[in-house]
């Protein structure tokens, strides 16, 4: 299965690898340039080798060593792993935030790992995982009675209405009021 190791998601990717992890170097928060050392399906079509591309940083840890299969793909000047990919496995880690707006290609890079990396396809829709989730819970409820502990907040809320559309009067409703 395809990984992303995003940030923190690097560090914690290259340690249970057998990677090393350390404090104490100069942190990044803020703008920073990525240098690609090698070409990678992760960029492929709008970063080139040699190409220097803004990113945004936040970390003050970073990878010291790479696990075994890894090798760089770009540096930035505090972090000399910025990229690393172990492409056999399909493993790659970012020590920059693709997913903030500060990262100008950063959905770029995201939409290559999804698509061209991971295969996947971009036909879903909320109106279909609705359907999707509504027809299961009727699937595993039957013709049972639900209680749903409500809160309050956007998560037990959107769970109690799709709970509602599935089985409607069927589910009960507690509001739990946790101060």
């Amino acid at each position: 299965m395809p990984i992303l190791g995003i940030c923190y998601g690097q560090q914690t990717l290259c340690t249970q690898l057998g990677g090393v992890v350390e404090g104490g170097h100069a942190a990044e928060f803020g703008r920073a340039d990525v240098e690609v050392k090698k070409a990678s399906p992760l960029f492929d079509g709008f970063w080139e080798k040699g190409g220097r591309y803004p990113v945004w940083m936040s970390h003050g840890d970073r990878v010291t060593k790479l696990p075994e299969g890894f090798e760089v793909i770009a540096t930035s000047e505090n972090a000399p792993f910025a990229i690393a990919a172990d492409e056999s496995r399909h493993y790659y880690t970012t020590m920059f935030h693709p997913e903030v707006v500060h990262t100008p290609d950063g959905a770029k890079l995201l939409s290559n790992f999804v698509h061209k990396i991971v295969g996947l396809k971009s036909d879903w829709t909320m109106a279909a995982y609705r359907a999707e989730m509504i027809r299961k819970i009727k699937d595993q409820v039957g013709s049972e009675r639900v209680i749903c502990g409500l809160s309050g907040g956007v998560d037990s809320s959107v769970a109690a209405i799709l709970i509602h559309e599935a089985i409607g009067d069927q589910l009960t409703c507690i509001y739990v009021d946790h101060g």
